[in-house]
């Protein structure tokens, strides 16, 4: 078995033959090796074989979060140009290709839209799948990353550097023939990587979430007796708090987790609900793991670091002060740069090491401690919001004068994005924010889930904003009750 999607069990031998019959539908849409071929589509097994026809074709897989709307589908569509988009035909109550056509009219690029799970009777699928031959280093994904700016940065991957990440968390922990489990969105780099190509290596296979609730999560991990999971911080408090109830253990013998801050009482707790060893990790799209937290790590290590870099991997500090710096980091799993050239200039050093924009401290045992951001985004449970997309967004309200996003913890998410205003209003709500974005075309994740009004926003002599200090103020707020906060 391959892929447990709820009560569907396919092969691999199924997988290629879907594959196969959905390979015969993009020739004829004109795919040809190295075209792009973008995916919105929910954690289906669908998307699996799509990606794998895809692959076999000799193009670029696209993979698209099933929350983006028609903004920024168009974000992305102006840049990546794909030959084909394959998505679902609706999903909850969304009409994907009406969605999706209008973003590439917009755009005025013509490709084809192809869907999945259409209505009436089931698809026979009896393709016959084929592959191209590939070079490992050439480009094999294609996956846009929030940034400061506001703009989508276009990540290149090969098949090397995706090959590589997986084996080597296979390797860490002696992973083999394991079953997966999978609730993080397979078009997230973590799901693509773990739910995707990581039970294809280990001879494994893939048990898929699609809607998350830990309750039913631990009915499907048990089920099929899933022994690791890749995922951010929300799935692993859902699942200590869910086993907590049942009051058993998990056949979960590792949790690797990352993508937001991670409390350190949340490890203990899951280990002792769970009986699951949880990793801590750090990486990102462009360096899908830097650092890990090893099976044989305790104390301190396992519970306040993101780990030892692990493999071929390397990290260092730029200009560091008492032990902190700007972590650059290099190794086989780094992607091969930005689909825009122009953004790698900033985002390389001239002796080739990739600046994270992350702020780090080394211990002298190589742990890897992160301590903050350079990089204006909110990592809500495991996605990045860029702040300057909803500044930009919340400007055209005609009440705001001034306002900046910042980050407030949150022990669910990890963080929730806090919209520092100035009004000249005195009634202006947390819900007029969201009805004005409502209209605006982002993902609802994206809104703002605290309101915070103050006189000035503090900034420097050059007219940044001091979000350090921002960021102080609404802790504080929060703690005091003087914030609007969504229920």
């Amino acid at each position: 078995m391959y892929v447990v999607d709820e009560n569907l069990r396919l092969t691999l031998a199924d997988i290629a033959r879907h594959a196969g019959s959905l390979q015969t539908r993009l020739r004829a849409a004109g795919v040809e090796p190295g075209d792009v071929v973008t995916l919105q589509l929910p954690n289906w097994w669908e998307a699996i074989a799509a990606m794998h026809a895809v692959w076999g074709l000799g193009a670029i897989v696209n993979p698209v979060t099933s929350i983006y709307r028609g903004t920024e589908l168009q974000g992305v569509f102006a840049t990546s140009r794909p030959k084909v988009v394959i998505a679902a035909t609706r999903y909850r109550e969304l009409d994907y290709r009406t969605m999706i056509t209008a973003a590439l009219a917009a755009v005025d690029h013509d490709a084809r839209v192809l869907t999945v799970r259409e209505p009436g009777p089931a698809e026979s699928f009896t393709g016959e799948f084929t592959a191209v031959a590939a070079d490992p280093d050439d480009v094999a994904m294609l996956m846009y990353t929030s940034g400061t700016t506001g703009r989508p940065k276009g990540v290149l991957h090969s098949h090397r550097t995706l090959l590589y990440e997986a084996q080597s968390i296979s390797d860490t922990f002696g992973l083999r023939a394991d079953s997966i489990f999978m609730p993080s969105p397979l078009t997230h780099i973590t799901g693509l990587l773990y739910g995707v190509l990581m039970p294809l290596q280990l001879g494994g296979r893939v048990v898929l979430m699609d809607r998350w609730d830990p309750d039913a999560a631990v009915r499907s991990i048990e089920q099929d007796g899933c022994t690791a999971t890749v995922a951010a911080t929300p799935f692993l408090r859902g699942l200590a708090d869910a086993y907590a109830r049942a009051g058993s253990r998990s056949s979960l013998h590792t949790f690797v987790c990352g993508g937001a801050d991670i409390p350190a009482t949340l490890v203990a707790k899951a280990r002792e609900a769970m009986g699951t060893s949880v990793a801590r990790t750090y990486g990102s799209t462009e360096m899908p793991t830097l650092c890990i937290v090893r099976p044989g790590d305790l104390g301190p290590v396992r519970l306040e670091t993101e780990g030892h870099v692990i493999g071929e991997a390397s990290a260092r500090l730029a200009s560091p002060i008492n032990g902190v710096g700007e972590l650059e980091v290099r190794g086989p799993e780094l992607f091969v740069g930005y689909l825009d050239s122009r953004d790698n200039r900033s985002a390389f050093t001239a002796d080739g090491w990739f600046s994270t924009g992350d702020l780090a401290s080394i211990s002298a045992t190589g742990n890897v401690s992160i301590v903050g951001r350079l990089k204006d985004v909110i990592v809500r449970g495991g996605e990045n919001i860029s702040a300057k997309e909803v500044e930009d967004l919340l400007m055209g309200h005609s009440a705001i004068q001034d306002v900046a996003i910042v980050g407030i913890p949150d022990d669910t998410m990890g963080e929730r994005a806090c919209a520092v205003v100035v009004t000249d209003s005195d009634s202006l709500t947390l819900a007029d924010l969201t009805e004005h974005l409502a209209t605006s075309g982002i993902a609802k994740q994206k809104y703002p889930e605290a309101l915070y009004i103050v006189a000035e926003l503090p900034r420097t002599v050059s007219g940044k904003v001091q979000k350090f200090q921002l960021r102080q103020h609404a802790v504080l707020a929060l703690a005091e009750g003087r914030m609007q906060v969504r229920g």
